[in-house]
């Protein structure tokens, strides 16, 4: 199964991701491909395994590679069942010259990681050009779109309404409340978005330096619980 989490920049994407993969992976071999190809994230992603450019990802979406996936993931340290693909510090993808075969070269990538794993999750970026959007917005069994709870979020989702609609992918979207405090009034986001949110994730401070693994605090307890929900709408979809 693949599952895209997709929207803007700074709305706890990968946290999420991370999350959810370390749920998943305990059912079987799970994936999370990183699609920001503008920075190394790998790096930080899978701390203290040594990787090389002929291992990132750039190079498998640049026609170099994409029918040789397994190559390009890499088994978390001390998760014996989780992988990550992304963009390592020694990539040179921004010297690529990529044309529009990137996207059908981002779909190939997930199709042959999908094949491999049980479950795959794309960790989408917030760029625009990101060639792997295609892909998840046509082919994602379904779309988790964390949204903060402001103008902000409800403007972006307003915005990508037409193209969800257009590429059918509106029925698979999963709305998600993120950074939500206390205060928020989620049923007024709702209303000026029409929509529903299947879940509200809290704001977790310590979730900024260590991520998903490190909180302890009731926040913590809490984003934890949400995950819970929102991968048991997940796992209703696996066949």
């Amino acid at each position: 199964m693949v599952f895209a989490i997709w929207g803007r920049d700074g709305t706890g994407k990968s946290v999420l991701a991370d999350a959810l993969g370390r749920i998943f992976c305990k059912q079987g071999i799970t994936a999370i491909i990183d699609t920001d190809l503008t920075q190394p994230t790998l790096p930080a992603r899978i701390n203290g395994k040594k990787l090389n450019a002929d291992t990132s990802l750039g190079k498998a979406i640049s026609g170099m590679g994409a029918d040789d996936a397994a190559k390009y993931l890499h088994q978390h340290p001390k998760v014996k069942r989780l992988f990550y693909a992304g963009l390592t510090s020694q990539d040179e993808y921004l010297s690529f010259e990529l044309g529009l075969d990137a996207t059908d070269a981002a779909r190939d990538f997930v199709e042959h990681c999908a094949i491999l794993g049980d479950t795959v999750l794309l960790d989408m970026s917030g760029q625009r050009s990101d060639p792997f959007v295609p892909a998840a917005l046509s082919g994602a069994d379904k779309i988790i779109i964390p949204i903060m709870p402001n103008v902000q979020g409800v403007c972006w989702f307003n915005a990508v309404k037409p193209l969800l609609e257009a590429m059918n992918a509106a029925g698979r979207v999963l709305p998600v409340a993120t950074m939500a405090d206390r205060q928020h009034d989620l049923s007024v986001v709702e209303k000026a978005a029409d929509m529903r949110f299947i879940a509200a994730l809290p704001y977790v401070r310590e979730f900024r330096q260590d991520g998903a693994d490190a909180g302890t605090t009731p926040a913590a307890t809490r984003y934890a619980k949400q995950v819970q929900k929102i991968f048991a709408m997940l796992r209703e979809v696996k066949v």
